[in-house]
């Protein structure tokens, strides 16, 4: 039989934020997630910040639905859309579930976070908490509200989405420099002098991955003048089925169009594929 215990006071505790600012902390140079969400006065994290950075064990059960996290002596099972957890076996209600969220699973940060030993802070001010757990610190910033883009300046054509697939097009080409002799010319039309100087300087991308798929939501905006452009390396690439390489370039509105100005990469352990 689970024990079923009244969660008041707990969630009063660990889950209404605080309306105080991040203290400092003896911790490295923190880990930046832009990509929280706020809901009913509550922060959401995705699993994979949690699975990377704060140490657990994460697992996903697709049938059920449910995630599991688990560190040391402490076990929590959530299941989507519903806002009963069991930790270590004892039934617990949350103001707010864990959620399907852009396609990424969606966990409430400060009962995961201080469920797993962490400390929380939330600085109201910059719309940020702060994690802090065995020397690491997580910024987490909430999401802005989506730009909105004049269709114009938008990167789309209206029917084939030309102009995106040729930033993936030349990112793709990128990786490789070793066969391109007129560099600057090949790129100068898409990528930004800086970002340019970049990859002559490292000889290419970092991975030498070529992506294809490009999702409707592939493109977001900052604001009106910079966006991203993120990419998955997808199941049938040569990372799955255990790890998932994600490129997201930067890109900025010049006065000859949008160009990119610079590529992140992250290869992440895939434990979960909601």
């Amino acid at each position: 039989m689970f024990k079923k215990i009244s969660f008041t006071m707990l969630a009063a505790y660990m889950l209404i934020l605080p309306n105080f600012s991040s203290s400092s902390f003896a911790a490295d140079t923190p880990i930046t997630i832009d990509s929280g969400i706020l809901k009913n006065n509550r922060v959401l994290i995705p699993l994979r910040a949690v699975s990377e950075n704060l140490g657990a064990d994460v697992k996903w059960n697709q049938q059920q639905k449910t995630i599991t996290i688990a560190k040391e002596n402490t076990e929590m099972v959530l299941t989507i859309n519903s806002n009963k957890v069991m930790l270590n076996q004892s039934e617990i209600v949350l103001d707010v579930p864990a959620e399907l969220n852009y396609n990424s699973t969606y966990v409430p940060a400060r009962f995961v976070s201080q469920t797993l030993g962490a400390e929380v802070n939330w600085n109201q001010q910059a719309s940020q908490a702060t994690i802090t757990l065995d020397g690491k610190q997580l910024q987490v910033t909430i999401q802005k509200p989506q730009v909105q883009i004049p269709i114009a300046k938008k990167i789309t054509d209206k029917l084939t989405d030309k102009q995106r697939q040729v930033f993936v097009n030349k990112l793709n080409e990128a990786t490789d420099l070793s066969s391109i002799k007129q560099i600057r010319a090949t790129f100068s039309p898409y990528f930004t002098d800086k970002f340019i100087n970049e990859i002559i300087r490292s000889k290419g991308l970092k991975y030498d991955f070529k992506f294809t798929t490009v999702y409707q939501s592939a493109i977001s905006y900052t604001n009106t003048n910079t966006a991203k452009l993120s990419q998955s390396s997808g199941p049938d690439s040569k990372y799955a089925p255990n790890e998932t390489l994600y490129r997201t370039a930067k890109l900025v509105y010049t006065n000859k169009g949008w160009k990119v100005d610079g590529v992140d990469f992250s290869l992440v352990n895939e434990v979960f594929n909601p």
